[in-house]
């Protein structure tokens, strides 16, 4: 237990933005409330690094960030649906324990009523905003194992990161509409915004992290079989492959071909350009 907290405080790294917060809180008097809120986001954090850790994850960092924190892991989009689901969610569950001890301490006296109040508002705070479905917060993460395991990964990516957009920039908007000079509020949304452009723009590299999994996996219980004209180009075929399943593909000509999926990422990793017609390649 001691070598997994030693390991976690090593994998620390403090956004820039989060000292602007910091810097807020204690130029407005609001110090020891900016402690508490600091270990309360530790302890989340640490419940998403157990979880990885449980499912050997390789972990880069723990980002702290205005809003709380983030795990920065090599596993994204490619690992299997019940692990990306119990790895974001064990943050957010932190928060329902220490709401639990924190109603304990009142009953016994031990905090004052207005600290329970507080205590309790910032952990609901906390668990509500860390599950809203908006990428990188813990409920967009959710949302995008949801997106992947229904859709071809490719096109779910895609159709995510676009309506995880929207929502931030509607309901960013409106907020700040409501609060114009709530300078947390600014820095939260502009943070979001820019990874929003990040990810969109390492989208592709993701996504062929994604196909290189899927040529180390194990093949899937769950199977699907794609049928594609010989015209199709390779990267047209593997962007219609499903997170979780095994695809047998047929290439519908005068004598039809079937393919195993690994066969097709082969090809397209090793042998041939990824635009050309996968009825060229197999003949």
């Amino acid at each position: 237990m001691i070598n997994l907290i030693v390991q976690f405080i090593r994998k620390i790294k403090v956004n820039p933005a989060f000292w602007i917060v910091i810097f807020g809180a204690v130029f407005t008097g609001h110090f020891r409330e900016i402690i508490v809120w600091f270990f309360v986001v530790l302890i989340h954090e640490m419940g998403h690094f157990a979880g990885a850790h449980l499912f050997k994850w390789r972990i880069s960092r723990i980002d702290l960030l205005p809003f709380g924190g983030a795990a920065v892991v090599e596993e994204h989009g490619t690992r299997p649906f019940h692990e990306e689901i119990w790895v974001a969610i064990l943050g957010p569950l932190q928060h329902v324990w220490m709401t639990g001890l924190a109603l304990m301490l009142n009953s016994m006296g031990i905090i004052s009523p207005d600290d329970f109040t507080w205590f309790l508002l910032l952990n609901f705070t906390l668990f509500t905003f860390n599950l809203l479905p908006i990428w990188p917060l813990d409920g967009g993460k959710i949302a995008f194992a949801l997106f992947t395991k229904w859709m071809p990964f490719k096109f779910a990516q895609r159709q995510f990161l676009l309506w995880s957009a929207f929502l931030l920039i509607t309901g960013g908007a409106w907020q700040l509409y409501l609060q114009p000079n709530h300078l947390n509020l600014w820095v939260i949304c502009a943070f979001l915004l820019v990874a929003h452009i990040l990810e969109w723009k390492r989208r592709h590299y993701v996504f062929i992290r994604f196909l290189l999994s899927k040529m180390q996996q194990n093949p899937s219980k769950r199977t699907r079989t794609l049928i594609v004209p010989p015209t199709m180009p390779l990267s047209k075929v593997t962007s219609r492959l499903i997170k979780g399943i095994s695809h047998s593909i047929v290439v519908k000509d005068h004598n039809p071909i079937t393919l195993e999926e690994k066969e097709l990422l082969e090809a397209y990793f090793h042998k041939h350009s990824p635009e050309c017609a996968i009825g060229q390649v197999f003949r």
